[in-house]
């Protein structure tokens, strides 16, 4: 199995998913380099796939899927950055996606599971903003 940091990445109610071209959503990521930290690696993939710089990171959690061992964290970036598909990293497409969306959206299996996590297995809105928050943080933290 290759192991993946995989980044979740929420701003009001939304989590940022990404796309290639034909493919399905998935989340921002990547493989994790030889000798790379996990943590190195989402900050490095979320810039690379579109254009957002960290501003904070934070393990959440392991899943393992059918192909991957993802690395779960959970980052921030300043409010006023728009992330945007690089099309150089293969990326055709960024898009925030509400909880109530993502049922009728084309997802790969270990995006499906890992948002079904994040949101506590539930369907409402506010779940999205309770992953790892601190009371009074900005910048989807």
């Amino acid at each position: 199995m290759r192991v993946r940091a995989t980044v979740l990445l929420v701003r009001q109610h939304a989590v940022l998913l990404v796309k290639e071209r034909g493919g399905p959503w998935f989340l921002p990521g990547g493989e994790v380099g030889h000798g790379e930290l996990a943590m190195s690696a989402a900050i490095r993939e979320l810039y690379e796939e579109t254009g957002a710089e960290a501003s904070a990171a934070a393990f959440l959690w392991q899943h393992v899927s059918a192909h991957h061992v993802h690395h779960v964290y959970r980052v921030a970036i300043p409010a006023d950055v728009r992330p945007h598909a690089n099309y150089r990293a293969g990326i055709d497409e960024v898009r925030w996606v509400e909880l109530s969306q993502l049922a009728a959206m084309p997802v790969t299996p270990g995006t499906r599971a890992i948002l079904n996590r994040a949101a506590g297995g539930g369907t409402t809105r506010s779940s999205w903003r309770d992953i790892g928050s601190a009371p009074g943080a900005s910048a989807g933290f």
